[in-house]
């Protein structure tokens, strides 16, 4: 839920939904609050042999994602385990939802809008160009996200 209230925060939180701060400022208090009590997934893995198209949005709630063809430019991963694609990853891609810090994003070729690990968020624009189009992997390292070939 977006720039919501206090109250609206806590009944989000109460019924299981993940936190999904506005920006960077309010990212790093919702993280702190996550890393209090993250949820770490446990089963609910999803699994999907088709292409994830620009404008559809994906969730493996309590669970890693898995997809096993490409992913389009404004499509949305969302996971609160684990992200592997299994071919291009050019949308956006959110692993550690629930605030799972060990969470990690891999991907055959590295070509994403956007990447987030328990909330902390890096754009395209700063990736790594010898990871671009490439196998990567991506995971929190303390309060950084770390990009690494796979």
């Amino acid at each position: 839920m977006q720039r919501a209230n206090a109250a609206w925060e806590r009944a989000a939180a109460a019924i299981g939904l993940p936190p999904f701060p506005a920006g960077r400022a309010t990212e790093a208090a919702a993280v702190q609050a996550a890393a209090k009590a993250p949820a770490k997934a446990t089963g609910g893995t999803r699994i999907l042999s088709e292409p994830v198209r620009s404008g559809r949005q994906v969730y493996a709630h309590k669970g890693d994602l898995i997809v096993l063809g490409p992913v389009s430019h404004g499509a949305e991963l969302l996971a609160d385990g684990h992200i592997h694609v299994y071919g291009p990853l050019r949308g956006r891609a959110l692993a550690g939802m629930s605030g799972d810090k060990s969470a990690r994003i891999f991907c055959r070729a590295l070509e994403a809008e956007l990447v987030s690990v328990a909330g902390i968020y890096m754009v395209s624009e700063q990736l790594e160009p010898a990871l671009v189009k490439k196998p990567a992997q991506i995971h929190l390292d303390g309060d950084r996200l770390v990009q690494a070939p796979l």
